[in-house]
């Protein structure tokens, strides 16, 4: 093999390991607002909520745990906000189109030489994907649409390993000021407080929801191992 051949075996790699939009992008759309960290308005479509993720709530509702979903719920909507900041974007649909609330349910990508999907010729990022991988949101299936769930699995598994967004990596992960007293609360459950058995806890007897669980998990809040509680 000549050394012009070994040149191009990088990016031919890249190639070969380049993932590819399963369904039809449409698009470029103007991306009108950021409404939270998993939802955003799009030029002509209105609401969209992105697929197969689920970011902390942003604002304090029946559904928010606590002050520290608001917080993270935020730093999410940050980070999408600065992602899709003045830019356009191309749009993927699953099998279900929109969800009871009449939004559209869509995969979102962005045309990026650094991206890792390839489409056209062209590179691009799905902003689902790297919310997840950024640690500022969850995998959440909901059948039918499951295109990318196992992909999603995978990219959370890897976030939580390294501790990013709110899992707990980096200084923007971070509460701002003196840390909370923990005094009586257990360690496993570092971002919201919850007592040490006995008695042992049930979710119903707590009013969090999705928060970050640490071995060994004495109340059994994580059923499924994936490092979250009362999903």
């Amino acid at each position: 093999m000549g050394l012009r051949a070994l040149g191009l075996l990088p990016w031919l790699l890249a190639l070969v390991l380049a993932l590819a939009p399963e369904g039809r992008l449409q698009g470029p759309v103007a991306v009108l607002r950021v409404v939270d960290g998993d939802t955003v308005e799009l030029q002509g479509l209105g609401p969209v909520r992105l697929i197969g993720i689920d970011a902390p709530e942003s604002t304090s509702n029946h559904r928010t745990s606590g002050p520290e979903e608001v917080r993270l719920g935020l730093e999410a909507k940050a980070f999408l906000a600065r992602l899709l900041q003045g830019r356009k974007v191309w749009v993927e649909l699953d099998a279900q189109e929109r969800d009871r609330y009449r939004r559209v349910l869509a995969y979102l990508y962005l045309e990026d030489p650094r991206g890792d999907w390839i489409h056209g010729g062209r590179r691009f990022l799905q902003v689902n994907l790297e919310l997840v991988r950024a640690g500022w949101a969850e995998p959440y299936t909901v059948p039918p649409n499951v295109r990318y769930a196992a992909l999603y699995l995978q990219a959370a598994r890897e976030a939580r390993a390294k501790g990013v967004g709110m899992w707990g990596g980096g200084q923007a992960s971070r509460p701002q000021g003196p840390a909370p007293d923990r005094k009586g609360c257990d360690p496993a459950y570092p971002t919201v407080c919850v007592p040490p058995p006995p008695p042992d806890l049930d979710c119903k007897d707590i009013p969090y929801r999705r928060f970050k669980v640490l071995p060994p998990d004495p109340h059994h809040f994580d059923r499924d191992g994936d490092g979250v509680g009362c999903e």
